[in-house]
């Protein structure tokens, strides 16, 4: 079990410095050249270099893109990057691995959730999502979609095979606990 601290600036870079570790680790123990890597996750190929170098910080749909692509998830490439690497989210805010146990549950926060939907997700293992502070919009399944709204102290779990992707409602500053469990 991984339990994951902040840290400062020096921490950071440490933190992405081990992520590109990780991901040049996984992709060369997968016969992938970083050609065939950015084929595979739709990045492109000197973002993936500068990205292995720890020279750039992935956002998460970036690393979605890229731990499907290796086969893997997003929480076991950051649980590879202790001390904690907060990675950007779309329309700002972050997310930081909180809790990595090599799967059976992590645990990841998300903060300053941005007011627009992004793409959907979808992945193999079942969510649960928790509203610490704000209030979300979730929203489940891109064609008969449903939309549900959460605020503080509230939460919801669904399975991840169902396309979902959430947004934040009003101007108050949101943050969020994801848990993602099974393997």
């Amino acid at each position: 079990m991984v339990i994951v601290t902040g840290g400062g600036h020096q921490a950071q870079r440490l933190a992405d410095t081990r992520l590109g570790s990780a991901i040049r680790a996984l992709r060369r123990e997968r016969g992938l050249t970083l050609v065939k890597l950015a084929a595979a996750s739709g990045l492109s190929q000197p973002f993936l270099s500068q990205l292995e170098l720890g020279r750039s910080r992935p956002s998460m749909r970036s690393l979605f893109r890229i731990a499907a692509a290796l086969g893997t998830t997003q929480q076991a490439l950051l649980g590879l990057a202790e001390p904690a690497a907060t990675v950007p989210l779309a329309g700002g805010g972050g997310g930081r691995l909180l809790l990595h146990d090599g799967g059976g549950a992590d645990v990841t926060e998300f903060t300053d959730i941005a007011g627009e939907f992004t793409e959907f997700y979808a992945h193999p293992r079942h969510e649960f999502l928790y509203v610490v502070q704000g209030t979300i919009e979730l929203e489940l399944g891109e064609q008969q979609s449903t939309c549900s709204r959460l605020g503080p102290r509230e939460s919801v779990g669904y399975s991840g095979l169902v396309p979902h992707r959430f947004r934040r409602v009003g101007e108050e500053l949101c943050v969020i606990v994801m848990v993602h469990s099974g393997p």
